[in-house]
């Protein structure tokens, strides 16, 4: 049987880890689609971009993929999102409209517990 570390060395790293750990719940966000979409076309609109410059840039087949996407009909998909967002020089987070709370994201650090 391989040697294993005792408990009483191995407890001050668990403890050490555990200090950083929050506590476990349920999250719940979602993507609004209807603004996302609404959010999409006005962001496009104000970069000069056309539906077809979209849909060229995007590799998509058809410009009523874009439509669905203004009318929230559809979201784009996870790799054309990232196309979007380098695109337009934009965060994920500007480009979907998110319904529900973001403080989860927030890293394990005291300052961001008091924003």
């Amino acid at each position: 049987m391989p040697d294993l570390m005792n408990r009483e060395e191995v407890m001050p790293d668990m403890e050490k880890l555990n200090m950083y750990r929050r506590p476990v719940h349920r999250v719940d966000l979602s993507i609004n689609m209807e603004k996302t979409g609404a959010n999409i076309k006005r962001l496009i609109k104000a970069s000069g971009y056309t539906v077809r410059d979209i849909m060229e840039i995007t590799g998509l087949s058809t410009e009523q993929a874009v439509y669905k996407w203004f009318r929230g009909d559809s979201i784009p998909s996870t790799e054309t999102q990232l196309i979007l967002c380098k695109v337009l020089d934009l965060d994920i987070t500007e480009l979907l409209v998110i319904d529900g709370e973001f403080d989860f994201f927030c890293s394990p650090d005291p300052e961001c517990d008091a924003a």
